[in-house]
């Protein structure tokens, strides 16, 4: 096989409810036909197609990357009794099975540790379960970009460390 120029990584399917429509099973024709060794799912929020994914595209000869795209709370209210800024999407990439292993526990706690609040993990959480994990920083939608866009370089400089301090070189 030549080499190929694109590997998706940041993938939703129909599992990502109002954020994508393409059924798991057609998955592995869509990377076949477009010369993809490799594809990523990566679901925002759960790991409901992790299975049928990982399944479908083994059958196929295609290797599967599982991950899953979470909301990050990233920063805290500038003055007492201010909301903080919006939790953004970074995408998680399972390298090993223990990666895997802490995907599984940072999509639960996504949902078990918000409470009333939209759907997110912590700084800490994330930390706490990096082992294993790549992460991708979400792009200009992602934490780092809406600092950037909010003109607090400062801010994204700190957070990038924190995010590098649990990453090492996994962090994009």
């Amino acid at each position: 096989m030549p080499q190929p120029r694109f590997i998706h990584l940041r993938l939703h399917s129909a599992y990502s409810l109002l954020e994508g429509a393409i059924p798991v099973k057609a998955l592995p024709a869509l990377a076949r036909d477009a010369g993809m060794p490799a594809l990523a799912l990566t679901d925002s929020g759960n790991l409901f197609g992790a299975l049928e994914f990982s399944q479908a595209m083994a059958a196929a000869g295609i290797q599967p990357i599982l991950g899953c795209q979470l909301d990050l709370a990233f920063a805290q209210a500038e003055r007492p009794g201010d909301r903080p800024p919006p939790p953004r999407p970074v995408v998680l990439l399972a390298q090993n099975e223990a990666g895997y292993g802490n995907l599984m526990r940072l999509s639960s706690l996504n949902y078990l540790e918000a409470g009333a609040e939209v759907p997110h993990v912590t700084l800490d959480a994330l930390a706490a379960h990096a082992a294993g994990l790549i992460c991708l920083t979400g792009g200009a939608s992602g934490p780092l970009g809406a600092l950037l866009r909010a003109r607090k370089a400062e801010a994204a400089r700190d957070l990038a460390a924190r995010l590098a301090g649990a990453f090492a070189d996994r962090l994009y």
